[in-house]
């Protein structure tokens, strides 16, 4: 199994908070080794003004950054249907995850874990 993360956007909130040193540098760890992937729809539903959330943008550049390309919204969309769910954002978390073989970094397991289900993988989900 791969060292790779995904991160979900509860991880990087956990991350840019100045009060969560463990979080961030557990990040800057993973992020050493290059082993950090993060959906570019993630990192939107996290980024609000750039020039006052200097550790998220630090976070970032030590990350991977994946887009939502054309290739995506059917396997995604066919994910949602099949698990009942309703997020675009966890569905391509998840998608990723189970294509690169990583692990989940999020703040909120559960719809993660039905969706991984639903991809029949088993993908671990590491709480921030």
């Amino acid at each position: 199994m791969s060292e790779a993360v995904v991160y979900d956007s509860g991880a990087l909130i956990a991350i840019s908070d100045r009060r969560n040193w463990a979080a961030f540098n557990e990040h800057l760890r993973r992020s050493a080794r290059g082993l950090v992937l993060v959906p570019t729809v993630v990192a939107a539903q996290v980024v609000r003004k750039p020039a006052t959330q200097a550790r998220l943008m630090r976070a970032l550049r030590g990350c991977e950054l994946v887009p939502f390309t054309s290739a995506h919204h059917v396997p995604v969309g066919e994910l949602l249907a099949q698990s009942g769910t309703a997020d675009v954002v966890d569905a391509f978390v998840a998608l990723l995850a189970a294509q690169a073989g990583a692990a989940i970094v999020t703040s909120d397991p559960g719809d993660l874990g039905r969706l991984l289900s639903c991809l029949g993988v088993e993908q671990p989900i590491l709480s921030v």
